[in-house]
C-alpha cells in the first residue's frame, strides 16, 4: 500500500499499519458500488454548489472541486481510473483522485456532510434512476400488449377463472387485462419513487415538526 493511499483510508489516522489482507476484503465496497460512481459525482458537484452559494467555501474552491469532479468523471467513464480496494468504496476513490487533482481544497466537500449522508444521497439517486427505467420499460410492455389486443380484439378464445375454462373473451379483451395489470405495476414503481425522492442532505425537521411549533 503507498502512502497516498493510506492516507486516505478511513482507519489511516488511527493506526501506523494497514490492515491484514482478509479485513481490507471485507471492508472494500468498491466491488460493487464503483456503479455509483456517476451518482457520486453528481451528488458532490451539486454540494459543492451549495457551499459556495452559502458562502462557506471560498468560490476558487468550489470551481476547483466542481471541475476536478469532471475531470473524474471523463476518465472514469474513459476507463482511466483504476479504483482501488484499499480505498474500500466509491466515494474514497473519488475523494482520492481529487486531492491527486487539486490539492487540499478537496477536504473542503465534506463540509456539512457525513459519509452516511453521501452514501444515502448517491443511492436514492441510483435508485431513482433504475425506477425510471423499470416505468419506461413497462410503458413499453404495455404498449406492446395494447398492439396485441388491438390486431386480436376480434378473437375469440377461453377465457379463465382460477385456471378453469371460463366463459368465452377475445383475445383483446385478454390482453387488455394484463394490460391493467401492467399499470398497476408502473403506479407501484411510482408511488416509490415519489417516497424516496427526498435528498438526505435537504433540512426535513421544519417538514416534521408542528404548525404550532
Amino acid at each position: 500500500m503507498t502512502s497516498d493511499t493510506a492516507s486516505n483510508a478511513m482507519w489511516g489516522g488511527r493506526f501506523a499499519a494497514g490492515p491484514d489482507a482478509i479485513m481490507e476484503a471485507i471492508n472494500a465496497s468498491i466491488a460493487f458500488d464503483r456503479l455509483l460512481y456517476r451518482q457520486d459525482i453528481e451528488a458532490s458537484r451539486a454540494h459543492a454548489a451549495m457551499l459556495g452559494a452559502q458562502g462557506i467555501v471560498e468560490s476558487g474552491d468550489v470551481e476547483a472541486i466542481r471541475e476536478g469532479l469532471l475531470t473524474i468523471l471523463s476518465e472514469i467513464e474513459a476507463g482511466e481510473l483504476a479504483f482501488s480496494p484499499a480505498l474500500e468504496d466509491i466515494h474514497m476513490n473519488v475523494e482520492a483522485r481529487l486531492r491527486a487533482l487539486i490539492g487540499p481544497a478537496a477536504g473542503r466537500l465534506h463540509t456539512a456532510r457525513s459519509r452516511n449522508d453521501q452514501v444515502a444521497t448517491d443511492f436514492r439517486l441510483w435508485v431513482r434512476e433504475q425506477a425510471d427505467a423499470a416505468i419506461t420499460g413497462i410503458e413499453a410492455l404495455m404498449r406492446a400488449a395494447l398492439a396485441q389486443a388491438e390486431a386480436g380484439a376480434d378473437w375469440p378464445m377461453p377465457g379463465f377463472t382460477h385456471l378453469q375454462v371460463a366463459q368465452p373473451v377475445t383475445w383483446g379483451h385478454h390482453m387488455l387485462a394484463y394490460v391493467e395489470m401492467f399499470a398497476r405495476d408502473a403506479g407501484r414503481f411510482r408511488d416509490a419513487r415519489a417516497r424516496m425522492n427526498e435528498c438526505p442532505l435537504a433540512p426535513r425537521i421544519s417538514r416534521a415538526l408542528p404548525k404550532s411549533w
